[in-house]
């Protein structure tokens, strides 16, 4: 057996071993309401798909994640549900971990961060195929809804920020 044969072996086992791993995360994420799952999923399909026709195929076929997975990795789309159930999800962490009253700079990171995903996740398109026209009315309707995320960790940060300093 060649070197460049048994590299891409131990590539595609890694990739697998990766892959796997990312379910399980996914798997806990459906029981834990604080950690996602479909992005879990989505990078185990990634993994898949570079090393196991197979597990890939077993993703796209699966009966609750299928459709989602396929439309991802066929359009780059993410249903409107998932960035409500994202956006809340953010909201909801955020403010618990404002609540724990951590550094400044912890709550400003996490803050960008989330804003940065959550506009990321208002620029896919909500279903497989969009007429150019409905587009331009929801690249307006993404950058209120980002404008709208931002603020809230804003408004949030400044009052957790205040009760720091005032105590």
């Amino acid at each position: 057996m060649s070197l460049k044969v048994t590299l891409v072996a131990y590539k595609n086992a890694g990739y697998q071993l990766l892959g796997l791993a990312l379910v399980g995360l996914g798997i806990i994420g459906i029981v834990l309401p604080v950690m996602p799952t479909t992005i879990f999923f989505i990078l185990a399909l990634a993994c898949f798909t570079r090393s196991s026709p197979k597990l890939t195929a077993w993703l796209l076929n699966h009966p609750r994640y299928g459709a989602t997975l396929r439309h991802w990795q066929e359009h780059k789309v993410v249903p409107i549900k998932a960035k409500w159930f994202a956006g809340i999800g953010m909201l909801c962490g955020f403010v618990l971990l404002a609540m724990s009253s951590p550094s400044g700079w912890v709550l400003y990171m996490v803050a960008v961060i989330e804003s940065s995903v959550m506009i990321y996740l208002l620029s896919r398109p909500s279903r497989p195929s969009q007429p150019k026209e409905k587009q331009i009315s929801q690249q307006q309707v993404k950058i209120l809804a980002a404008s709208i995320a931002m603020l809230i960790h804003a408004v949030v940060l400044t009052v957790f920020i205040h009760q720091a300093t005032s105590v």
